[in-house]
């Protein structure tokens, strides 16, 4: 395995101590962090750039290709998506 010198400021170095248990190196502590920042992503890059330009679109007042929801159908949609991640 190639390594590889990285700079970190002190307090980087004690928070990463801190997050290592006893056998754990620095490279699992960040390999752990980076595992776990993806799988935690709320969006994927495209998927935050197509939101974004939508809520763009809306705040510019172009509301072509919108629906109408009311409460209750945004609830149930709500209700559907809570269960989808249940599975």
């Amino acid at each position: 395995m190639m390594t590889k010198t990285i700079k970190i400021s002190e307090s980087t170095h004690e928070s990463l101590s801190e997050l290592a248990s006893k056998n754990d190196t620095f490279n699992d502590v960040i390999m752990f962090l980076i595992n776990y920042y993806k799988s935690n992503e709320e969006f994927t890059d495209e998927e935050a750039e197509f939101y974004n330009n939508e809520i763009e679109k809306f705040e510019n007042g172009d509301f072509e290709n919108l629906t109408k929801l009311t409460l209750e159908d945004l609830e149930e949609r709500i209700r559907k998506l809570e269960n989808e991640i249940k599975k």
